[in-house]
């Protein structure tokens, strides 16, 4: 299933549960982030949080990066897909955005379910 999710990256209210689900995922492996709720650049705050721990990951704790991304629900398609249509960006950075959204994806799902 694929959903826009263009009008959700502006919403506090979406962006604060994606926060918090971030928080909830990251903390489950030992990492702590922080969101300030600056509606302002809140996308962008929550990548200059996520980026430097996937970077770190990256460089020296696969095990925890590749349990992360299951617990994310990141495929190994996705993934290689982004790497793909991506040339501009480095492989940290789309990791961190694919990251964002699919917590993103998870909140509006549960929101439009929830009120079904």
């Amino acid at each position: 299933m694929t959903t826009d999710l263009s009008p959700y990256l502006n919403r506090l209210d979406f962006l604060n549960d994606t926060a918090n689900q971030i928080i909830k995922d990251f903390g489950m492996s030992g990492m702590k982030i922080n969101f300030s709720g600056n509606t302002d650049n809140a996308y962008t705050e929550l990548f200059s949080q996520i980026h430097p721990h996937i970077e770190k990951l990256l460089k020296g704790n696969s095990e925890i990066f590749y349990n992360l991304l299951y617990r994310i629900d990141l495929s190994e398609t996705q993934i290689k897909k982004a790497v793909e249509s991506s040339v501009d960006k480095s492989f940290s950075e789309i990791i961190t955005d694919l990251i964002l959204k699919r917590e993103l994806l998870k909140v509006v799902m549960r929101k439009t379910y929830k009120q079904k």
